[in-house]
């Protein structure tokens, strides 16, 4: 019998040793890949690659990538591995133009995953590839051309109008303010508008379900964040355990509140001045109309040959996913945003005050009123919103992927179809080189003067070239509409709860940890949406 025990300890010892060896080497076996083409690299952690920090939960993404980007500075291009995958990472700006908008033919992918059976909602156009992005990208252009912009203003302003009178109903009753969850609010109550035509009531409602939605999208459990590597790195093992993102009660949620929202529309001849009507024009064959002015910003010229926009069906999963990456990316980017444009302003009041001078200057010259027309007159807010873009860039790094061999001519190595590349997008932003004593928030690095003084590309905070971002208009449209709001009714300075800002180590964009509080004094009213201007009691 003892023997029997003492041969079977041996046999689980020899298989536990030979698994664990087996599973070792699958996480290691490419650790030579960039040593062999003479890149330079960082040194990886078995299992773990280069981003320990991530994986564990401990260390938010872009502090990651400022450690990698320092380590690789000096070098144009360097070797990185998320877990066991060689990455790209691609520091030289000009490299970068290369990437991104000259040889964009070579990179025009991100490599995200796309599954239309198990998650229809996958079929957006951040992860799009090939063809179907080039043709839905094309289809929707217009619609994020300013004139569209201007006929989706009202909407927006009316929910930024609830916005301030919820914030002055807070001030009623207490001092501080958290910021964060109320932009969020904002936000998700202006895309509920513009995208799907729906009142989603988020600041008037506790218990929204877009509201609740969005912050489990966001704010995701541990579990759910390793569902998401093993979904995004190892397809096969994320489908065997049926992981997914967004997780199926949260994309069934979105495709059945699109789906009856259309019905509705097409049954009763409902035509709305929004986003989701624009989706349904598309639908059914009706071509978008374009505005007069031409935009280079965000045109689709040269990027789908005719024929395969002929050839494009917008789908009802179609439909449903641009819908649902217009709901995530509109209000948590602008709402994330706002909330560290607010921490800064509480932080720095001198820019505060020369930011509502500016404010207050431009409404009175158009007779009290927030319009469009006198937010494109705010150009120390725009300076504002780029500051704070470029310290905390909402994507903390770009993604592409080499879709044909590629020789870089300028260190004369050959990137191979296939391989994964990162543009370290808030590790830029933060070097010194660019912008001296990066963690000061300083507005005027986006004077013309200051400009001037930079290489092109490293100030990326949509991305560049073909693939930028399609709703860069909208997104800093509400935002400046909502900071525009705030500062004009209210004195902000910072709360005694304030804690020095720390990233989430959790989130997958940049954000903070915690809320972001404010102390808050009443200014004034401001004429939104039907308010006569003027000032009131503080």
């Amino acid at each position: 019998m003892a023997i029997i025990f003492e041969s079977f300890l041996t046999d689980l010892l020899v298989g536990t040793l030979t698994l664990f060896g087996l599973v070792y080497w699958y996480f290691t076996k490419d650790f030579d890949y960039w040593q062999k083409r003479n890149i330079a690299f960082v040194k990886p952690l078995p299992f773990f690659g280069n981003f320990k920090g991530r994986l564990t939960f401990t260390r938010a993404i872009s502090d990651i990538w400022v450690d990698i980007y320092k380590e690789l500075k000096h070098h144009k291009i360097g070797g990185t591995w998320v877990i066991n995958k060689p990455f790209l990472v691609i520091n030289d700006p000009d490299i970068i133009r290369r990437v991104l908008v000259k040889d964009f033919a070579h990179f025009h992918d991100r490599g995200m995953p796309v599954d239309e059976e198990r998650n229809p909602l996958s079929l957006n156009l951040f992860n799009l590839a090939g063809t179907q992005w080039r043709s839905l990208r094309a289809k929707l252009t217009p619609t994020f051309t300013s004139g569209k912009m201007k006929l989706m203003f009202s909407l927006m302003h009316e929910c930024a109008r609830e916005f301030v009178e919820f914030v002055a109903q807070e001030t009623r009753v207490k001092k501080d303010v958290e910021f964060r969850e109320m932009f969020a609010k904002m936000t998700t109550d202006i895309i509920g508008t513009t995208a799907f035509g729906l009142q989603f009531n988020s600041m008037k409602n506790p218990d929204s379900e877009f509201r609740a939605m969005g912050r489990r999208v966001f704010s995701p459990s541990k579990w759910v964040l390793v569902g998401q590597i093993l979904y995004h790195f190892f397809p096969p093992v994320g489908k065997l355990l049926n992981m997914q993102f967004p997780e199926k009660d949260i994309s069934d949620f979105f495709m059945k509140a699109v789906k009856d929202t259309v019905d509705y529309r097409e049954k009763n001849n409902v035509k709305r001045n929004d986003f989701l009507q624009l989706l349904i024009e598309l639908k059914n064959k009706r071509k978008i109309e374009e505005d007069a002015e031409k935009d280079s910003m965000i045109t689709a010229e040269g990027l789908a040959q005719e024929s395969e926009l002929k050839n494009f069906e917008m789908s009802d999963n179609l439909l449903a996913a641009q819908a649902f990456v217009f709901f995530l990316a509109g209000f948590e980017t602008s709402s994330t945003t706002m909330s560290f444009a607010l921490h800064e302003l509480t932080m720095n009041p001198d820019v505060q005050t020369k930011l509502r001078e500016e404010v207050d200057r431009v409404l009175e010259e158009h007779g009290g009123e927030l319009s469009y027309d006198a937010l494109k007159n705010m150009e120390y807010l725009d300076k504002v919103i780029n500051e704070t873009l470029r310290k905390y860039p909402p994507i903390p790094t770009l993604m592409r992927k080499c879709t044909k061999d590629y020789h870089e001519t300028q260190t004369g190595k050959y990137i191979e179809e296939g391989t994964q590349i990162e543009i370290p997008v808030y590790a830029l932003h933060h070097d010194p080189e660019y912008y001296p004593d990066p963690q000061r928030f300083d507005p005027e690095r986006f004077s013309d003067e200051q400009r001037a003084t930079r290489p092109n590309y490293v100030y990326l905070p949509f991305g560049e070239g073909p693939r930028i971002c399609i709703g860069m208009r909208f997104g800093l449209l509400q935002a400046k509409l909502g900071l525009a709001a705030l500062v004009s009714r209210f004195e902000l300075a910072a709360a005694p709860q304030t804690a020095p800002p720390a990233l989430d180590p959790k989130a997958f964009i940049t954000s903070f940890r915690g809320g972001v509080w404010a102390r808050v004094k009443a200014r004034r009213r401001i004429a939104l949406a039907g308010d006569v201007a003027g000032v009131t009691d503080a």
